[in-house]
């Protein structure tokens, strides 16, 4: 019962991995970046 579930959990977090990688890949990352970016001014203002 324990291995079934390590291995859902791995099975998941490989899964979670590849679809990150892929995302980077395919979007250079761009999406990230502006969100990031946007945080960071969101932060910026609530800050003053």
């Amino acid at each position: 019962m324990r291995e079934t579930a390590l291995g859902v959990i791995f099975f998941l977090f490989i899964l979670c991995f590849i679809a990150i990688i892929v995302e980077e890949t395919f979007l250079g990352g761009r999406k990230k970046r502006k969100l990031l970016r946007e945080a960071r001014e969101k932060q910026h203002v609530s800050q003053h």
